[in-house]
């Protein structure tokens, strides 16, 4: 890879979207290095909330519930394209994480009394006051366009909480854009554990893995956790950890009154790696050293409840044992397909599997395919041949480019037939679609979460790809329209909230009859939907703020989407010129995954009776607990009233039918 060309292309790239929505460049760099980090691994989501002030710096933020671990972004953009030129000395580094420190310190002290409220930064600070007893530890990254000194993780504490700084400089970010290189977790169980940690091993009869089985102590879990933090865990298992709320009571429970107990009710974990090292430790008998690209594939509930007894209980943890299963693979190429396999059939109650969160099962290499051939018409209404490129992967298009184009003149085609304008990634096609099936409250969870449920129900559906893919860059387009009228309001912050919210009011109130073949056809979007948005983003952007909760969390509840459906606005009556003619195939889609549907339609097949004797039933017996009592009561009450019930409401009241069930439960005999 030649650095200084990649930093070209990535300088030219963050000054040509900040041109388009109005935005600082550095403010653009934060907001692309966010979506670098979540795909890293480095974190699990990020909003960004760009402040300054004297000794104080922040620029993002995410805090993981699971872990009680409080990421901060902080960046230092010098617009150098130059890389001789781009040195970044570590004297302006310390000075940077000093900043950022600072903020945490002051937030502690109430420091958002003094940040307005239509900050995003208020938000943050408030958060960091509010939670001040559940933060656990605080990792700063620092993100700069230059090259930074070469230092590992360092550490300090601040009021008992630890912080770990790391470096995210232009030399790493193009490492994995352009190359998709990610740090690898190196676990040397000899130095952290004292010795190599004995095993049996199981090699399969074609060769094709092996596995050992092993026992980790649960401190040891805990001290590497406070290292790696949750790249410890693959992808799906965070997603999955995040979705389900705090520490396992269960194991909690087990941890501080019977540790001794631990091994025996506790599954273990299962874990990937590259490669092991391997040493005898007697006759027969051989340990593993060291494992390279330790990944946990299976037992995150398990590690976050050690970690967090340990930090929080001040449990002691060295009666604890946990067995191990750790696998290898042999050959390279079988990775990428045995390793999700083992990581979805290993979580059994996982319902976020790795194909959840990749683009690499059908239909993505299907769109991708049908992005490099589908000509898109062109708009003047002449002949100018272009096409939209799915980036399915990050880093495909410029490696599609590489194998196409040899020379200068070659590049030069390659990007006026695949214009870079042109090119959407896994994570905006979710947000759109998404939108468009009127999931605001979903887009607003995070781009790995939203994409997780989009490709849930996108597996699910039997398409006509190609027109599949010309509705997707209909909506691509309304989304880049809509970004840009948002930005020019000069709202303060919040503008993809503000953005998928406005469409999806759009959609909802037109009952999505907008033209997307038309907008394909065109390949622009009808003045008087743009007047629209225009008009509604106000209302949204009022909206969203008119609460007394955070507004970033306040915009992930479905409570924040039903509320705007139920305000006035009169569409203009011209609008109907873009809704779907008579003779036109339309563009309903049901939002619902299968077991969504499911749920609703097992729900609705009991008939509100039922339901309602549900509730008095549990409350005579005092089973279950009280909520899942007045979930049956208000699933029936809604039923009797005609009323289509949440999916929320619909699922969670089917699994408390089937737990009634087992305890007695019989509508029949009632």
């Amino acid at each position: 890879m030649n650095l200084q060309e990649a930093s070209e292309r990535f300088h030219s790239d963050i000054a040509t979207a900040s041109l388009e929505l109005d935005l600082l460049k550095e403010h653009r760099f934060v907001e692309e290095m966010s979506e670098i980090l979540v795909e890293a691994g480095e974190i699990d989501d990020c909003l960004t909330c760009s402040y300054q002030g004297h000794g104080l710096k922040v620029d993002g933020y995410h805090f993981d519930e699971h872990f009680g671990t409080l990421y901060l972004i902080v960046a230092h953009w010098i617009d150098e394209t130059d890389l001789s030129n781009a040195r970044v000395t570590n004297t302006i580094v310390d000075n940077i994480f000093k900043r950022c420190t600072n903020f945490f310190e002051r937030s502690l002290k109430k420091l958002y009394e003094r940040i307005d409220i239509s900050n995003e930064a208020h938000d943050l600070a408030s958060l960091i006051y509010s939670l001040k007893n559940e933060i656990n530890d605080v990792r700063i990254i620092l993100i700069t366009d230059g090259f930074a000194p070469k230092r590992s993780a360092e550490y300090d504490d601040v009021k008992g909480i630890r912080i770990t700084r790391i470096i995210w400089d232009i030399e790493r970010i193009l490492l994995f854009t352009e190359k998709q290189e990610k740090e690898a977790i190196i676990i040397d169980f000899a130095e952290i554990n004292g010795e190599a940690i004995p095993s049996l091993s199981y090699i399969d009869t074609d060769s094709r893995y092996r596995t050992y089985l092993s026992y980790l102590s649960g401190q040891f879990l805990a001290d590497i956790y406070s290292q790696w933090g949750t790249k410890l865990l693959e992808m799906n298992v965070r997603v999955f950890l995040s979705a389900r709320g705090k520490v396992n009571k269960g194991i909690r429970d087990t941890i501080i009154k019977e540790p001794n107990m631990f091994c025996a009710y506790n599954n273990g974990i299962t874990v990937f790696a590259r490669e092991i090292e391997e040493i005898p430790l007697g006759e027969n008998i051989k340990g593993i050293s060291k494992a390279i690209d330790f990944q946990i594939v299976n037992g995150g509930q398990t590690v976050a409840s050690l970690y967090h007894t340990n930090k929080k209980q001040k449990a002691d943890l060295s009666e604890t044992s946990v067995q191990m299963k750790l696998i290898v693979i042999n050959n390279e190429e079988d990775i990428g397909n045995l390793v999700p396999r083992i990581s979805e059939y290993s979580n059994t109650q996982n319902r976020v599997s790795m194909a959840d969160l990749n683009a690499n099962d059908p239909p993505h290499p299907e769109l991708h395919e049908i992005s490099k051939r589908l000509r898109s018409p062109d708009p003047t209404g002449g002949s100018r041949e272009s096409y939209w490129f799915y980036e399915k992967s990050r880093g495909s298009y410029e490696e599609t480019k590489n194998l196409k184009a040899r020379t200068p003149a070659q590049q030069k085609a390659f990007e006026a037939y695949y214009p870079k304008k042109q090119r959407f990634d896994k994570s905006l096609f979710g947000k759109v679609w998404n939108t468009f099936l009127k999931k605001p409250h979903i887009v607003c969870l995070g781009a790995q979460k939203n994409f997780a449920n989009f490709n849930t129900w996108l597996k699910e559906q039997d398409e006509d790809w190609e027109l599949f893919f010309k509705r997707t860059v209909a909506l691509v387009n309304i989304w880049k329209e809509a970004e840009k009228i948002v930005a020019r309001q000069k709202f303060e912050g919040y503008r993809h909230a503000i953005v998928t919210y406005t469409l999806a009011w759009i959609f909802e109130m037109t009952d999505s009859k907008v033209d997307l073949d038309k907008i394909w056809n065109k390949q622009n979007v009808d003045e008087n939907i743009l007047d629209s948005i225009e008009d509604m983003c106000y209302i949204v952007n009022e909206h969203i703020r008119n609460t007394d909760k955070n507004i970033s969390e306040w915009c992930k509840k479905e409570e924040c989407w039903k509320e705007l459906r139920k305000k006035h606005y009169s569409l203009p009556k011209n609008i109907e010129s873009s809704f779907i003619s008579l003779e036109s195939k339309e563009n309903s889609y049901d939002p619902r995954t299968k077991d969504e549907s499911e749920a609703v339609d097992f729900c609705k097949a009991q008939g509100f009776t039922a339901w309602l004797e549900l509730s008095k039933w549990l409350k005579e017996r005092n089973f279950l607990s009280p909520k899942a009592r007045s979930q049956c009561y208000n699933i029936g009450r809604i039923l009797k009233q005609n009323r289509e019930p949440s999916v929320v409401l619909s699922k969670a009241c089917k699994k408390i039918w089937v737990d009634s069930e087992v305890r007695g439960w019989n509508p029949k005999t009632q």
